[in-house]
């Protein structure tokens, strides 16, 4: 007898053991940890800057006027790469990663908050990175840029940038000219009122050619435009689409597994203390260039969400939201699905003070998905590994 009660203690225990892995928190502060960057960051980027295989990190410092490149070993390790921080002009507020000068390596672009420059730094393939010869670029932007998006805008092969004007309520187009130039001070394209924060692009239609899409804020919106492919834009029928008040950042992927590009929208009224507007939107596409909501949009979050990311967060092969609340320090994940969008077990997930940004991607080599949450009021960045 008491054999066999040891034998079935112990299959009862791997049996609880697999259901709590499998039915617990993505993300735990058990397995997390914080990294000191620069002073208020505000952006975060994952990619491989030094072309080993392994993803690193870039963080925007809004408060030191750089950036923090800290470069993955593939066991979840980041250390800042030689000469870390690099300077990025004044108030670094966005992320562009590109081969700007067809050299191979990868590069970076910022938009310079409180000045009509974007600041471009020329990448050596380890890590390091130098200001471009005719960085930084005098923009059309008034009062500054706040976001910076690049991509092929009408079919040269050649990256583009494109900064936002919000003020004017149009968006600056930087047609590259090759060997990391750019048409400067760049030229304007009018979009609904007011595309304040983030603009992204993704080709919605299904054309092969980029499409723009950032905030109407003015309009409770989102704008698309849609590319020719030529360097051309046209508003998209029923744009800007409608996103509930409010909208802040936005962030693109496949949130319902059709295959088909689909738009997450942080709403945040622009104060910690106003909740009123807050929240995430989620407007579903139909590879034409239509959207609507998804069911049960808008989705709750948590205080002031400024921050939005997607990726696959818990590897069923379809794209989850990620949101970084400045106002309740923490991280809200909503699951994508066919069927429906769920909040993520153990959401929200404690961070640092103020998040303001984050990404997603596998920082461990784990082929688990990672967050990483640019903390803008503890000049830090926590990462948080999947399980």
């Amino acid at each position: 007898m008491n054999k066999i009660l040891v034998i079935l203690i112990f299959f009862a225990s791997i049996w609880c053991d697999c259901i709590a892995q499998t039915s617990g928190a993505l993300f735990t502060s058990a397995s997390s940890k914080r990294i000191a960057v620069g002073s208020r960051p505000g952006s975060v980027a994952i990619s491989d800057l030094n072309a080993d295989g392994i993803s690193d990190l870039i963080v925007a410092n809004q408060g030191s006027d750089d950036v923090t490149i800290l470069l993955g070993d593939g066991n979840g390790n980041l250390k800042p790469a030689k000469g870390s921080p690099f300077a990025a002009g004044n108030s670094p507020d966005d992320i562009a990663i590109a081969d700007l000068n067809d050299d191979g390596e990868l590069d970076l672009a910022f938009p310079n908050h409180d000045s009509k420059h974007v600041t471009l730094l020329l990448g050596d393939g380890k890590g390091a990175f130098a200001p471009a010869p005719n960085s930084p670029l005098t923009v059309k932007s008034e009062p500054h840029p706040h976001t910076i998006a690049v991509g092929d805008l009408n079919g040269d092969r050649i990256p583009d940038l494109i900064i936002d004007d919000w003020q004017n309520s149009k968006l600056t187009l930087l047609f590259g000219k090759g060997k990391g130039r750019f048409s400067t001070p760049g030229r304007s394209l009018a979009v609904p009122p007011i595309p304040y924060q983030n603009t992204r692009l993704s080709d919605v239609d299904g054309d092969g050619n980029q499409d723009i899409i950032t905030p109407a804020r003015k309009r409770n919106g989102v704008t698309l435009m849609l590319g020719d492919g030529k360097g051309g834009f046209k508003l998209a029928d029923g744009a800007p689409l409608p996103a509930g008040r409010s909208p802040f950042n936005v962030a693109i992927g496949d949130i319902n597994g059709d295959h088909k590009p689909d738009i997450a929208i942080a709403r945040y009224s622009g104060s910690i203390n106003d909740t009123s507007d807050d929240g995430i939107a989620i407007l579903l596409g139909n590879g034409k260039g239509g959207f609507k909501p998804a069911s049960g949009s808008p989705f709750d979050a948590g205080g002031a969400p400024v921050g939005v990311a997607v990726g696959d967060a818990d590897g069923d092969g379809i794209d989850d939201v990620a949101v970084a609340n400045l106002g309740s320090n923490d991280v809200t994940v909503l699951l994508g699905g066919k069927d429906r969008i769920t909040v993520a077990p153990g959401s929200p997930f404690p961070v640092g003070r103020r998040p303001y940004a984050v990404t997603i991607g596998d920082l461990n080599g784990d082929g688990n998905t990672d967050l990483a949450v640019a903390n803008n009021g503890s000049n830090d960045v926590t990462i948080l590994f999947g399980r």
